[in-house]
């Protein structure tokens, strides 16, 4: 999974600098073809790579979610009659917007502030529109499970997201600047322990350090006995 992140980033950052010889164009992209009524509504039609095989609906508005887009009418019997100019789906000025609000993955739990891509809530093929409200930051992984995963997000009240899973159970995620929404992970009931962290950054050495040494004291204990006895 890492190498192929690092091979997107690479290809990422090459498309938008260019190399040397070649400034100014787009030296390499995937084009996908899809059909508006596809794109919007799930339904059977048009949905492939340029001369490649077809894909699923889901996974063009994943795709679509987050990239250039340009609009092509034809006729009924496929004939191009206006081509419109490409777009990015998110303006730059919206990108950094979203970067110093989210801070990467807003998925709860992930730390991912890297390969993270701009999701419309509301998919914009459906109405959604293109600002702040409507989009969060899904890493690579976790914007997979929101599309092809059945994930479903839901805008609270306070600002929070809730993701739900096909199953039916949540969970939530809280902006930075929002309240904490009731049944947050995060809330300890009157009367339970209370942790001592305060969100300082994990000693990974140390972590590492007392793994190491519960596996040295587990290593010779014969099986049905105490490692303290």
């Amino acid at each position: 999974m890492r190498r192929a992140d690092a091979l997107d980033l690479v290809a990422e950052s090459f498309l938008a600098h260019g190399a040397m010889e070649a400034r100014g164009t787009d030296t390499h992209q995937i084009v996908v073809h899809v059909a508006a009524e596809t794109l919007r509504d799930r339904a059977a039609g048009c949905c492939e790579f340029e001369q490649g095989p077809s894909m699923a609906a889901e996974t063009a508005r994943r795709l679509a979610c987050d990239a250039s887009v340009v609009e092509l009418i034809e006729n009924d019997d496929g004939e191009p009659l206006n081509v419109g100019r490409k777009r990015r789906t998110i303006s730059a000025p919206l990108r950094r917007v979203l970067k110093a609000r989210d801070k990467g993955c807003r998925f709860p739990g992930c730390a991912n502030s890297r390969y993270v891509d701009a999701h419309h809530i509301e998919h914009w093929a459906n109405g959604g529109e293109t600002k702040p409200s409507n989009l969060v930051s899904l890493c690579r992984f976790h914007h997979h499970a929101v599309h092809e995963g059945g994930f479903r997000i839901e805008i609270l009240d306070d600002g929070a997201l809730r993701f739900v899973k096909p199953n039916g159970s949540s969970v939530d995620s809280v902006a930075p600047g929002c309240t904490q929404p009731l049944g947050d992970w995060r809330q300890l009931p009157v009367g339970t322990e209370m942790s001592r962290w305060k969100g300082e950054r994990m000693d990974l050495d140390l972590a590492i350090d007392v793994l190491m040494q519960q596996a040295t004291l587990h290593k010779d204990v014969p099986a049905g006995t105490s490692a303290m006895g």
